[in-house]
């Protein structure tokens, strides 16, 4: 299993389905390895890393976020033994 983390940029928006489907098929997944923050920190590196991301200079802004876990309080995480930052 991946050590728990808050959220790990995998792949930049792309339009290339196979490169997609790769990065997809990588992803180790296993219960409670991202914090229920990982969502916010998604969130932040989707508004503020833009070239990371890959968002065209024309694009419309859309973030949907759908999740079955309540968000903690700030900071909840390093109680957990969380500490490692986003990337």
């Amino acid at each position: 299993c991946m050590p728990p983390h808050g959220y790990i940029h995998v792949l930049s928006l792309t339009d290339n389905i196979a490169e997609f489907r790769n990065a997809v098929n990588k992803q180790k997944i296993s219960g409670n390895i991202d914090t229920p923050e990982g969502g916010f920190d998604a969130m932040l590196q989707a508004a503020v890393c833009q070239s990371h991301i890959g968002w065209r200079k024309e694009a419309k802004r859309l973030l949907l976020v759908m999740t079955d876990q309540t968000s903690h309080l700030a900071l909840d995480s390093k109680l957990a033994g969380i500490v490692i930052p986003h990337d």
